[in-house]
């Protein structure tokens, strides 16, 4: 399951966050995931839940954004896209370039600081 290295690597990032800005523990990890990223949302909670305990991140909580698909059109320049068919919905135009909807991103950390106060990075 490519979902369990996705979440190591990630819990990897999210640890050298909380060392560079002195947190003590992790609250919140926040990513979107895109339609065309290959990525499972609900495997990668069950990843998530797996190895975030084996990195100190007992307590820490993954939200997951949903992104949808994004493409422009270089017909007509809308950028969005029907979910079936890549083609432009306002021209029918196929000659799209996908400009979101194909990542997997880190959106925000939440920590806790040493002096109590939670902060967003």
């Amino acid at each position: 399951m490519h979902e369990m290295s996705l979440v190591r690597s990630l819990l990897s990032q999210v640890e050298k966050i909380r060392s560079e800005n002195g947190g003590l523990a992790v609250e919140t990890i926040h990513i979107e995931v895109g339609p065309l990223s290959g990525v499972e949302p609900a495997l990668l909670h069950s990843a998530f839940d797996q190895a975030a305990p084996d990195c100190g991140m007992l307590d820490a909580q993954l939200v997951i954004d949903e992104v949808p698909l994004m493409a422009h059109c270089h017909s007509c320049g809308t950028v969005a896209v029907e979910q079936v068919r890549i083609r432009c919905p306002n021209c029918g135009n196929d000659d799209v370039q996908i400009v979101g909807g194909d990542e997997v991103r880190l959106q925000s950390v939440t920590i806790r600081c040493p002096d109590r106060q939670e902060q967003r990075v």
